[in-house]
This record gives structure tokens, sequence and C-alpha cells, in this order.
């Protein structure tokens, strides 16, 4: 509001509701919105290695420590997101497994 008042002292014909907020989004350079989960969760069935490690490896770009711990953020929120639902986990730190189908 404060803007405003100033912006119109200084030119009172400017319309202020031209002025649009952008948002940022930080893109995935590995995955596509909504596809993290489901392969953290293809990861878990085949079981064996680290979750972040099994999804990027292979991929270009090469991820830096710091992309490769918010990866490691990323999935953590994920699965603490459905847990209880798709995935179930036990203990502390969490041990992730896939919930099995109910008959």
């Amino acid at each position: 509001m404060q803007v405003e008042a100033v912006l119109q002292m200084l030119q009172p014909s400017f319309d202020v509701r031209s002025i649009s907020a952008k948002r940022r989004n930080k893109c995935n350079p590995w995955f596509k919105r909504g596809t993290l989960f489901r392969s953290a969760v293809e990861v878990l069935r085949r079981a064996g290695t680290p979750i972040a490690e099994a999804l990027i490896a292979g991929k270009a770009p090469q991820a830096t420590r710091k992309q490769a711990i918010d990866l490691q953020a990323a999935i953590l929120v994920a699965l603490r997101k459905r847990n209880g639902g798709a995935v179930v986990g036990a203990g502390a730190p969490a041990r992730w497994q896939v919930k099995e189908a109910a008959n």
C-alpha cells in the first residue's frame, strides 16, 4: 500500500494494478513436477541402494553437493507427506518401505 501511495504521488495517472507479482520457481534438472515421489517408490521396491544416489545415478548434469542435499531433502519431504499411505516409515531415523496392498 505504501508503494502504491508513493507511485500515486509521483505519477497520479499510473495504474498500479498493471504490476503483477512474479514468483520464480527453481526447477529440478532431473525430475519433472510430480515424478520424484514415484521414482523414489520405484527405488524402494527394488531396494538395496540409497534412494537419492539411485535416482541421480547416470543423469546429466552431474549433481553438485548442494543439489544432492536438496534432492535428499525433497525426497524426505515427499515420503513424510505420504507416510502411512503409499509408504511407511519406521524407527528413527525412519527406514522407509512400500506399504503392502490390502486384499
